[in-house]
């Protein structure tokens, strides 16, 4: 039985694949399965898996397309490994990721839960490192207060967290990973690696940007509504997000539904700063009317 259970979901994006699972192959820490979990509507992916000839990959196609989230808990159910660590199609491991991640996480306690790593990120200016905190600690805070403070392509998860913690949720538009890593932190601890193990390539990351704000406006609303008790102790957090989606609803010219949210913003933290959003918005929605 493999050790790591490695899953890869995709979705109509044969040309970087191939990349994807190279990587993987490239690992110094050998010991793993790689899942490619198929939601797209053609049947390319399985003709680049076909291609590597390596019994340690696993192909499963989705009859119809679910989305990212259904993709990535249909790898989870179907892993035969102790540890799930996840890689999206369009990103790159360096060689030494599961090697480097699995000396620190593989013998740690069982309270312990999750593990992640910096990333670099790849876009039109070049590469630059991103860094998170080393060591093994509570990171509930961390996971409320920055969305995106774990990268999925960085993560390992024990098995049995799932158990405690459930799978990603499949309703949500977007944001399905920090919604998953906020529930897995009430339970458990994680261990932060300060070495940038990921490549991520950023570049055409805001392509089709009037269905990724509705996605992200979508699961940036949900996942407050769903952790509402957990923001509500915390005001400044709280007022940062409505902030946030504030901004999205501005920028896909959703202006009365910014006013809404700068106002939130600004009563939960009455920072300046939001007030004059929020002052900004309110009579521009009325000169619109």
């Amino acid at each position: 039985m493999p050790k790591v259970s490695v899953i890869i979901p995709t979705c109509n994006r044969p040309d970087l694949l191939p990349r994807a699972i190279k990587s993987v192959l490239s690992q110094i820490y050998q010991d793993f399965e790689i899942i490619v979990v198929d939601d797209g509507d053609k049947r390319s992916a399985e003709n680049v898996v076909r291609q590597f000839k390596d019994n340690r990959i696993k192909y499963i196609k989705h009859v119809e397309r679910k989305g990212g989230a259904a993709a990535r808990n249909t790898g989870i159910k179907a892993a035969q490994g102790e540890f799930i660590a996840f890689l999206d199609d369009d990103d790159e491991w360096l060689p030494k990721k599961l090697e480097i991640q699995m000396r620190q996480f593989e013998n740690t306690p069982n309270d312990v839960g999750f593990c992640f790593s910096a990333i670099i990120n790849i876009n039109a200016d070049g590469e630059k490192a991103s860094g998170v905190p080393d060591g093994i600690g509570n990171y509930l805070e961390l996971s409320l207060r920055r969305f995106k403070g774990f990268m999925t392509s960085t993560l390992i998860i024990k098995k049995y967290v799932f158990d405690k913690a459930g799978f990603f949720d499949e309703m949500f538009p977007s944001h399905q990973e920090p919604d998953l890593i906020i529930r897995i932190a009430k339970n458990f601890k994680g261990l932060g690696v300060n070495q940038p193990l990921v490549k991520m390539d950023m570049i055409g990351a805001h392509e089709h940007i009037g269905s990724s704000l509705e996605r992200r406006i979508g699961g940036g609303k949900m996942i407050l509504n769903k952790h509402l008790e957990e923001f509500k102790k915390r005001p400044e957090v709280l007022a940062k997000h409505y902030f946030q989606i504030a901004l999205w609803h501005r920028d896909n010219k959703q202006f009365v539904e910014a006013e809404a949210y700068f106002k939130k913003a600004w009563k939960e933290s009455f920072r300046l700063r939001y007030f004059y959003h929020y002052l900004s918005a309110f009579i521009f929605t009325k000169f619109l009317h």
